[in-house]
């Protein structure tokens, strides 16, 4: 059959594989007309499945064929990336475009003032994001309720030494989304160092150049030292310590990363109706969710090893061991956070995490138990629905 004559008959052999998926002829057949076919998410979604599936065969070859020759296509197309390093554990989660630009407020919610070039560094990092991709469009405004990126200044936890050494990191990149819908990203930056001193004008500046990258969506780290998105290795001060040294900037590969990453379809976005048209089925990019889920565990380990008394990285091990079907492991993560937490945003995060994995595992008393805590900090929409769940599931 000619390329024409296998579109012609799409819809007719789509109709036989679903009447008869053991049938091999029709399945094989199918599969060529589908590689024909324009590349649609739905069209590059069935191919993706068959070549996944357990059975060997003629058409499972041919599906791994079709999307082998898209993946090298479109990561030869691209450059040098990390692409693989960009899903959180639900997949993929990024801006949708057409709702640019993306509103950005600082918030200070420490208990004292920093110094006016905290400001003016924060925003320098968000001008060379803007310049060094040529889609992005942020825009500055002064309500945090009605923000996409809020870059909140808090007070650093007191007990992140032990004696004269000291383990921190000077921010770091929260996303909150319910289901498939993202909400806000919350970049929380410290005032000070343990020591109390102010961060430098580069320590603000790297920082907050890191941390975009994560609040745009690229939410793990490359293994790159060039790369801006390389997490460092610990030393006496700070996992950060290039930043202190002198002003950073994106790398070429940083740069393809998030051009990539926006072309990939995303799975959590602040728009569930955006237009798929060219877009990418991410799993032809990043393999299946057991890949994605076991490449999240070995970032979040290696985040635990590298910054022990980090609320975030426990929170990270947890999803990713929750993926992996673990979940005395999920738990065990999710409540060394919880022990952790020194803010009201750490504390409600790891316990509204506790409170639904409890709940995942028929234990309604421990769901209750962390949910009513987490209501007693932020009393959300979400948090009072989560446990109107409790108490149905509970009486069940």
């Amino acid at each position: 059959m000619q390329k024409q004559e296998y579109v012609s008959a799409y819809s007719y052999l789509k109709y036989a594989y679903s009447l008869d998926k053991n049938n091999k002829e029709y399945k094989y057949n199918y599969v060529l007309a589908l590689s024909k076919l324009k590349p649609t998410i739905e069209i590059q979604k069935e191919l993706f499945n068959i070549a996944n599936q357990e059975e060997q065969d003629s058409a499972k070859v041919a599906a791994q064929f079709k999307i082998s020759k898209w993946k090298n296509r479109i990561l030869q197309s691209y450059g040098d990336n990390y692409i693989e390093q960009t899903a959180i554990n639900n997949g993929i989660i990024r801006w949708d475009t057409s709702k640019f630009p993306i509103k950005i407020a600082i918030i200070n919610n420490s208990e004292k003032s920093v110094p006016q070039y905290y400001n003016t560094e924060i925003l320098k990092a968000f001008s060379q994001w803007q310049s060094s991709i040529d889609f992005l469009k942020f825009s500055k405004i002064n309500s945090a309720k009605n923000a996409d990126i809020i870059v909140q200044i808090e007070q650093i936890p007191s007990n992140l030494c032990d004696g004269n050494v000291c383990q921190y990191v000077a921010g770091y990149t929260y996303p909150d989304y319910t289901g498939h819908t993202l909400k806000k990203m919350l970049i929380i930056l410290y005032s000070t160092d343990p020591y109390g001193r102010y961060f430098s004008d580069k320590e603000i500046y790297n920082t907050i150049l890191h941390e975009i990258g994560h609040s745009l969506g690229i939410m793990g780290h490359s293994y790159n030292s060039e790369d801006l998105m390389y997490m460092a290795q610990n030393n006496n001060d700070s996992i950060y310590a290039k930043y202190k040294s002198s002003f950073q900037y994106l790398s070429s590969k940083d740069i393809n990363t998030i051009k990539l990453l926006y072309k990939l379809a995303p799975d959590i976005t602040n728009n569930r109706n955006f237009d798929t048209e060219g877009l990418i089925y991410p799993p032809i990019i990043l393999g299946t969710s057991k890949d994605i889920a076991n490449r999240k565990l070995k970032e979040a380990q290696n985040y635990v090893k590298k910054a022990p008394d980090m609320t975030i990285g426990y929170i990270d091990l947890a999803e990713a061991y929750s993926n992996l079907n673990k979940p005395k492991e999920a738990i065990k993560a999710m409540t060394k956070a919880y022990e952790l937490s020194k803010t009201a945003s750490e504390k409600y995060m790891s316990s509204y995490n506790l409170a639904s994995m409890y709940l995942e595992n028929d234990d309604t008393k421990n769901a209750l138990k962390y949910a009513q805590i987490a209501k007693q900090i932020n009393s959300t929409d979400e948090i009072n629905e989560l446990i109107t769940n409790i108490k149905i599931h509970k009486n069940h």
